[in-house]
């Protein structure tokens, strides 16, 4: 008789190590789990998934972590995972005039520059607030209350569409948290990846979330549970593999592939969503994705150079970078998020432009990128990105098939999210709609025209 059986109050690990036995016997789950215990689960997964590399076990174990109170770059590090479910705390619903409300670096702190560092970020917290209230002012002007909304709905919906406008003041460095709850298997790359990264916070949160799975949980009242992973994140370490990859093309670039560029030619930085022409091979598409990465450039002025190159240098590049994999290695991503800059310039949200404001915008962004750069100069390491509001521009490279880019689509040109993507989603759907014709009238992505400012 066929039967579904919900499963709750044992440890991830427990669960993981269930599973696998389960798999590995002709027993019910219900027989499985009676003769399970912590420390048989502990020594199954030392040696099946450490010793016998068993990755799939680790599947199967699910931890939830809470990583509170750090920069928006751990933020957004945490997230560039493939294999990821969480949130982050919206800005939308945060009180930024209390301390404390941005990261100062470990190694600004203390030093001749951390006045002119929290002088900068003062100064951008100050002009959130001013246009927080100026935008609000000019909505309730532009939109009296309809007779039906409530005074408080009617605020809230309207302070939300103003501070909308006013985040792309905010930057780098304002303190979130993020909540997200992964697999063994991926929490471990995660860890491994953010252990390597380029900033010192991300590599004392990547070493914290390591020992949060380690030692005690936070519990109800009441109960005393296990670590959540008390072995299979034991043995995580730097991801020496994606720092070597990054050298290496760094090198690649400067040294071998400089010869096929033309000097001067790639400063296109306008904000623009395009769908990358098609490469000569799948030799030509790993190595764009390579030096995407490694450079700023736009995807396209890498395909200029890139698409004239003879697939036998592609195929020697891609040797280079295998040759630097060691046995648990995994490949490159398909996904690249190139490095935080205010060389591609800024965007001018439309409601700043309505109201007349787009030359002071403009003014106090230009002086704020010209700090931010002169910093740069005299900061160890690459702590003046902290500062680079969100209003500047970056690079990402996605690569999806149609049902990935369709949910994509739809998910973020919902009326509740923030202009921004919405416009990026937008623009993706209709050059989707070219790429694919024919399917326009199936296409659930919501378009600006049908939107109502009391809508969210």
């Amino acid at each position: 008789m066929a039967e579904v059986i919900a499963l709750a109050g044992w440890p991830p690990e427990v669960l993981a190590y269930a599973y696998a036995m389960y798999s590995r016997s002709s027993l019910s789950i219900k027989e499985s789990m009676k003769k399970i215990t912590n420390e048989k689960a502990a020594g199954f997964l030392d040696t099946f998934y450490f010793k016998y590399g068993h990755k799939s076990i680790a599947d199967n174990a699910h931890i939830p972590l809470a990583v509170e109170n750090v920069s928006g770059i751990v933020a957004f590090e945490l997230e560039d995972e493939q294999l990821w479910d969480g949130q982050e705390r919206s800005t939308r619903y945060q009180n930024f005039d209390k301390p404390g409300a941005y990261f100062i670096p470990e190694l600004v702190r203390h030093t001749p520059h951390e006045q002119e560092y929290c002088f900068i970020a003062d100064f951008l917290l100050e002009k959130y607030r001013q246009y927080a209230s100026a935008c609000f002012e000019y909505l309730a002007k532009k939109y009296p209350r309809p007779e039906n909304m409530k005074d408080a709905d009617y605020e809230r919906t309207l302070r939300a569409r103003a501070f909308d406008v006013a985040r792309y003041w905010l930057f780098n460095g304002i303190i979130t948290s993020v909540g997200q709850i992964t697999n063994a298997g991926t929490l471990e790359d995660q860890i491994c990846r953010l252990m390597a990264a380029e900033y010192l916070e991300t590599v004392r949160i990547a070493e914290q979330m390591k020992q949060a799975c380690l030692s005690k949980p936070f519990c109800p009242e009441g109960k005393d549970e296990l670590p959540v992973a008390p072995t299979l994140v034991k043995y995580v370490s730097p991801n020496g593999y994606k720092i070597r990859i990054k050298e290496l093309m760094k090198r690649m670039v400067s040294e071998y592939l400089h010869n096929f560029m033309y000097p001067g030619a790639y400063n296109n930085y306008t904000r623009h969503v395009k769908l990358a022409y098609p490469f000569r091979s799948i030799q030509h598409e790993i190595v764009a994705g390579l030096v995407y990465e490694a450079t700023n450039l736009t995807m396209r002025d890498i395909q200029s150079f890139i698409n004239k190159m003879e697939t036998g240098n592609m195929t020697w590049i891609i040797n280079q970078v295998l040759d630097l994999r060691e046995k648990h290695d995994s490949l490159p991503r398909a996904f690249a998020h190139q490095r935080f800059t205010v060389e591609r310039g800024f965007d001018v949200p439309r409601l700043v432009v309505e109201m007349g404001m787009s030359d002071d915008f403009s003014k106090n962004m230009k002086q704020v990128a010209s700090k931010i750069e002169q910093l740069r100069l005299v900061l160890l390491a690459n702590d003046a990105d902290y500062l680079i509001p969100f209003a500047f521009r970056a690079g990402t490279l996605y690569k999806m098939d149609y049902r990935q880019s369709e949910y994509m689509t739809v998910l973020r040109s919902a009326p509740q999210g923030h202009f921004s993507y919405r416009e990026v989603a937008v623009e993706m759907d209709k050059q989707l709609k070219e790429l694919v014709p024919g399917f326009e009238r199936h296409s659930r992505v919501t378009p600006f025209e049908d939107e109502s400012i009391f809508k969210r």
